[in-house]
């Protein structure tokens, strides 16, 4: 189903980048292992008319993808931010053609994406869920 009214488009200043380190509630354990924390990174994007956040949910090994946190920080912040930046004004919806010379890092690329949408949503004041068609019975 196609997105009925497409986002806003933004003025990017800048994305941040944080590394998470979450305890879990209880073990979680996986053919892979048993793991106590979980690692995320969170996307902030700044925009001229508020931020955004998104998160890569990349993990700190590559054993179940072939994504790992250090290698989505260092594609990041050394390849995707300087394309999206030297973008400066985009809508949501052209992040991911800015993105697709730049291959694979789905992970690092929706992350980042996700952080631009929330910025755009939220200027505008509008929820996620109304964006992506829902509706309230």
């Amino acid at each position: 189903m196609p997105i009925a009214q497409p986002a806003p488009t933004v003025t990017l200043e800048g994305i941040e980048l944080r590394v998470l380190h979450l305890p879990l509630v209880s073990p979680f354990t996986t053919s892979f292992g048993t793991e106590t924390v979980r690692e995320v990174i969170v996307a902030r994007a700044l925009t001229a008319d508020g931020d955004g956040w998104g998160e890569i949910v990349t993990q700190e090994s590559p054993l179940y993808s072939s994504e790992y946190t250090q290698g989505a920080w260092d594609v990041s912040l050394r390849f995707l931010i300087p394309a999206l930046l030297d973008r400066h004004t985009l809508a949501p919806e052209d992040v991911a053609s800015v993105l697709e010379p730049f291959v694979g890092h789905r992970m690092a690329k929706a992350g980042l994406e996700l952080a631009i949408l929330d910025a755009a949503l939220r200027a505008e004041g509008r929820p996620f869920g109304q964006y992506l068609g829902a509706i309230r019975d």
